[in-house]
This record gives C-alpha cells, sequence and structure tokens, in this order.
C-alpha cells in the first residue's frame, strides 16, 4: 500500500479538510438568521414565563414596537446623525494621525524609541475615563466626543499599521531595489499592498471602539446623540425604548463594522483569505 493512499485515507486529515472548507455566503447568512432567531425565540421564552420582571426585560414585541415608534420621530433621527458623524469624522483624524505617524515609526528609529513608552502608557487608559477631565476642559460638546474617540480609537489602527509596515517581506523590498523601483512605486506596489490586510483589522476595530466610546461620553455627559436619549429613556422607566435603543446602536455598530469589511474584497482580492472564501 502505498503512502499517498494512506494519507488520502486518514480520518484525521478528513476531518481536517471538512473543517478547512470556507463556508458558501448563502449558508454564512443563513446559520446568521437562524442564531439571530434563536435568540430572539429564548428572549421571548424569558419574557413570557416571567423569569425576569417585565421591569427590566420588556418582551421582544414591546422593544419592537416602541422601535417602530421611535423610527417615526424626528428627534431619534437627530440624535442618530449627532452620533454617525462625530463618529465617521474622528475614525477620519485618526487616520490622519495614524498612518503618517506609523510610517515615521517604521522608518526613524528614533522616532520608534522616543515614541514607545509614550503609546505603551497611553495605549491601556480607557477613552471614556477621561469623559471629567474633557468636560472640565471643553465643556459638554462635539470637541468632547471627538476627542475622545481620537484617543480611545488611534491605537488599535496605529499598531496594526506599525505591524503591517514591519511584515513587509524583505525580498520583495530586495527586488524593488533590483528593479530600481523609485519611492512612489514602492509605495504602490509593495508598501500599501502588505499594510493592506493590517490596516483594514485595525480600521475594524477602530470604528467599533469609536461608537461605543461616542454612545458612551452621550449617555455620561448628556450631548445630544443616541447616549443621551438612551439615559433619558432609563430615567424615565420606559424600559422598552431604552432596549430599542439598545438594538438600534448594536444595529450601528454592525453597519459600521459590515462597511469596513465590504472593503476587503475589492482591496484584497489577492489575499488567500479572499481566495478561500471564493473557493479558488
Amino acid at each position: 500500500m502505498s503512502i499517498t493512499a494512506d494519507v488520502s485515507t486518514s480520518p484525521q486529515r478528513s476531518r481536517r479538510s471538512r473543517a478547512s472548507a470556507p463556508l458558501s455566503s448563502g449558508v454564512e447568512a443563513t446559520l446568521s438568521v437562524v442564531g439571530v432567531v434563536g435568540l430572539i425565540a429564548l428572549w421571548q421564552i424569558v419574557s413570557m414565563t416571567g423569569a425576569v420582571s417585565a421591569r427590566i426585560l420588556s418582551s421582544p414585541w414591546d422593544v419592537a414596537t416602541a422601535g417602530g415608534r421611535l423610527l417615526m420621530t424626528g428627534e431619534f433621527w437627530m440624535a442618530t446623525w449627532a452620533t454617525v458623524w462625530i463618529t465617521v469624522l474622528g475614525i477620519i483624524v485618526v487616520m490622519l494621525i495614524a498612518v503618517p505617524l506609523a510610517i515615521a515609526i517604521h522608518r526613524s528609529q528614533f522616532v520608534d524609541e522616543s515614541t514607545w513608552f509614550v503609546i505603551e502608557f497611553l495605549k491601556p487608559i480607557p477613552g471614556v475615563a477621561l469623559i471629567p477631565l474633557t468636560l472640565l476642559l471643553w465643556g459638554p460638546g462635539d470637541g468632547v466626543k471627538l476627542f475622545l474617540i481620537v484617543f480611545g480609537a488611534l491605537w488599535p489602527i496605529l499598531t496594526q499599521l506599525v505591524y503591517g509596515l514591519r511584515e513587509t517581506s524583505g525580498i520583495a523590498l530586495d527586488m524593488t531595489r533590483v528593479y530600481r523601483f523609485s519611492p512612489a512605486q514602492r509605495l504602490r506596489w509593495l508598501t500599501i499592498p502588505s499594510m493592506m490586510p493590517f490596516t483594514l483589522t485595525g480600521l475594524r476595530i477602530s470604528v467599533t471602539i469609536a461608537l461605543i466610546i461616542t454612545v458612551v461620553t452621550e449617555y455620561i455627559a448628556g450631548i445630544p446623540g443616541l447616549g443621551t436619549m438612551l439615559a433619558v429613556a432609563q430615567l424615565n422607566g420606559v424600559t422598552d425604548q431604552a432596549y430599542a435603543l439598545l438594538l438600534f446602536a448594536g444595529l450601528l455598530g454592525l453597519a459600521f463594522s459590515g462597511a469596513v469589511a465590504s472593503l476587503s474584497r475589492p482591496l484584497l482580492f489577492w489575499h488567500a483569505s479572499q481566495r478561500e472564501r471564493r473557493g479558488a
């Protein structure tokens, strides 16, 4: 019996092959729907049995009704816009800071060594922990939200950008020197493609953090937005509306994350992860 035959018929190998086979987009969507429906069904069962007081946990139907009422009000859409636009602006500012800083850290040992301690010291500090200080400095306003977004969402994307630059293949760099690539060509054909997978990963994390900081800041500081509406609903004991606002905030986060993920297919069509999803 040949070695090839033994390996091909190995149960362990066949199990690994099945486990590593990528799921089609239709199957992934179906599994996602099943998970959501199962969660809602469990929620409905808990609310029907009275295991949790209705004052604490509203039923899915009540939350859906409250959400429908919110969608018909201008106040909700104004609050949503107040949350969305400052989050997007914060991410733009984060990118404008992170990209040149990452390049400087990668290219200059002096910048790398002089910024290492500062970055490592600031990274673990939660952005929301600075809310009292920022309120004292600027008062409740969009400037507070913007500063906290930039402070909290900068580190993931900066870290990923630096990693992406450091993972650039040395062989590929040598090849660009042999073929006498200009700096612009090296940036276009090597540096940017090498950074892109890391950039999208960091951006996806940073967008989520930015939205969390925005809503929490609005909730605590009373700055107009979804967070303030949530705080008012909780203070007034309107539980179904509070849960509806939480769901809307979650859907907003899903939309932001999905928007970043949608960039993967056109920007990373050459990457192994995308080839696996296409079954190539």
